[in-house]
């Protein structure tokens, strides 16, 4: 599984929120395997208890329609940002900051 780090992703998750273009594609996530720094150590243990406190219930173990965890890590960051900021999972996501998506989107990428 591909590792992404914390400012990489960050920037990739806060580009497909705000992207905006003609075609209305996002732009390809970055790719790249370095290892966590001890922030990114801290911004994936946010993002383990944010999905554990709004996602898990669903998502780990999975309930009927909902993909696992394991399935959630293979979806680029930016697909995760438009689940959760206009797709089905906006509701749920409602309380979440720009970087609580972006704890979380480390948390399922960092394997």
């Amino acid at each position: 599984m591909m590792r992404l780090h914390t400012p990489l992703l960050l920037a990739a998750t806060l580009a497909a929120f705000c992207w905006t273009s003609a075609s209305g594609q996002a732009p390809a996530a970055p790719t790249g395997a370095p290892t966590l720094s001890a922030s990114d150590k801290a911004v994936f243990t946010r993002g383990e208890a944010l999905f554990s406190q709004h996602c898990g219930r669903c998502h780990e173990p999975p309930i009927e329609g909902a993909p696992s965890q394991a399935d959630l890590s293979e979806f680029d960051p930016q697909t995760i940002v438009g689940i959760l900021r206009g797709g089905e999972m906006t509701p749920m996501a409602k309380d979440l900051s720009d970087a609580d998506i972006a704890a979380i989107n480390l948390y399922l990428h960092a394997y």
